[in-house]
């Protein structure tokens, strides 16, 4: 087949390439470097679907087809079906590296650029089953291209602005499923002659059937998908109107409690800040992680039941008030254990242990290492920091590099290592919000 030949038998599928160019001219848009621009449009014309397909034909399947299977000598129906096989898996598979390749200029997430190439390679096959010559691939082509603007005119906006926040797994499972259920159908004629596309019979009428359905659901299934995402970002939405109100209750509370003790509203927001600092590599996701930052405002809530003439001392306590002092963990946890929900059961465990040590002699019950919370362990390092750079009426303020090695001199031993480790490593994240909510 020479050049001017395949021009001629190629074109339209060509000028499908051209479009997927102009998907990545779409995204390039935004870029300043004109030269990264150009190479990627132009890159992206030779990773298009139909490119390669065309490059693959040349290359694998004619040569195999016209030159390799005559030799076997085989059965005519066996020979048919072994190549229908080998089309459908070698055709899957010479597009993974393009793929990666167009994730790396479109700048989308690896399963985002998949899902939206294989919605391409679907549109080219759909076009090339359903389609009798030429002209009727670019006619298909473009039909297809209007009915999924007007099947997903409300979602285009946004997929554009939510693209994180929608599950494309199942999309990019569902879409890679259909295009090898429509790779089988259009290697089909290799199998049926009578299905070849210039004949109009029954056969062909049932193969187009079920190529068509099976795409129109699964625009369907996309557009479902982006329902749901829309449906989860309402209810995320909600959540977090509720835990912000749940939050601005719990602050209030904690206000008062540390009034109470001389403190002020700042010391609340600086250990609520550097838990969440010191958390963010302990806990398993983002809910955790502001759950943990909520609660950690509850940790001296125990504090309203102990006596003013106590928390107001100005002097050293006596061994009796300390004691007295002591209980406002137990207090703490027996004020929490009415509330439910895992912020309260966070809060609760926190005001219990927070006072608790790693080598054990922490109170009130002398837990040791990791019988500790791990949400104590973070909050007790937290406090007793923002406790030695703070002004009290019984104390003034230790400079925070004397308290940072008073921290890490602790490793071990009031401390837990890793939290202290951690503690180190984001010292400067904490340092600034101390200078940021430092007290008047």
């Amino acid at each position: 087949m020479d050049l001017l030949f395949a021009l001629q038998y190629y074109w339209p599928r060509l000028i499908v390439s051209l479009l997927f160019c102009a998907n990545v001219i779409y995204v390039q848009w935004g870029k300043k470097n004109i030269a990264t621009r150009i190479f990627s449009v132009i890159l992206s014309f030779f990773l298009s679907c139909t490119f390669i397909s065309i490059v693959i034909e040349f290359l694998i399947f004619y040569p195999v087809r016209f030159n390799l299977l005559p030799v076997l000598a085989l059965d005519i129906d066996i020979e048919n079906a072994l190549f229908a096989l080998f089309f459908v898996v070698v055709d899957l598979l010479s597009y993974v590296l393009p793929i990666y390749i167009y994730a790396k200029i479109s700048g989308y997430r690896l399963l985002i650029a998949s899902t939206i190439y294989v919605e391409y390679i679907i549109l080219d096959r759909i076009a090339q089953t359903l389609s009798f010559s030429q002209g009727s691939y670019i006619s298909v082509f473009l039909l297809e291209l209007i009915y999924l603007g007007v099947a997903h005119r409300k979602d285009f906006e946004y997929a554009n602005s939510h693209n994180s926040t929608i599950r494309w797994e199942p999309v990019f499972y569902y879409n890679t499923a259909l295009l090898v259920l429509i790779d089988i159908c259009f290697s089909a004629v290799y199998i049926f002659p009578e299905l070849s596309a210039d004949t109009i019979n029954f056969q062909t009428f049932w193969m187009d059937t079920v190529v068509i359905i099976s795409s129109i659901a699964a625009v369907g299934f996309s557009s479902l998908n982006v329902v749901v995402s829309k449906e989860h970002d309402k209810q995320l939405d909600y959540m977090r109107k509720f835990q912000d109100n749940q939050t601005d209750i719990i602050r209030d509370f904690a206000t008062i409690s540390e009034a109470k003790s001389g403190e002020t509203g700042h010391h609340i927001r600086r250990v609520s800040e550097y838990t969440a600092i010191l958390a963010k590599d302990l806990v398993s996701n983002d809910t955790d992680l502001m759950y943990i930052k909520v609660a950690s405002m509850m940790h001296d809530i125990g504090k309203l039941m102990i006596p003013n003439e106590i928390i107001e001392k100005p002097g050293k306590l006596t061994p009796e008030e300390f004691e007295q002092i002591k209980t406002h963990s137990t207090y703490g946890d027996s004020l929490l254990s009415h509330g439910e929900g895992e912020i309260m059961a966070i809060a609760r465990a926190i005001a219990y242990e927070h006072h608790e040590r790693w080598d054990g002699k922490g109170y009130p019950r002398g837990l040791k290492g990791d019988e500790i919370s791990i949400y104590a362990q973070i909050v007790s390092v937290a406090d007793v920091y923002d406790a030695l750079t703070s002004k009290r009426s019984y104390k003034e303020a230790w400079s925070p590099m004397d308290a940072k090695i008073e921290i890490t001199r602790q490793r071990g031993y009031q401390f837990s290592p890793i939290v202290v480790d951690i503690f180190n490593t984001r010292y400067k994240e904490i340092e600034k919000i101390r200078q940021l909510y430092a007290d008047e």
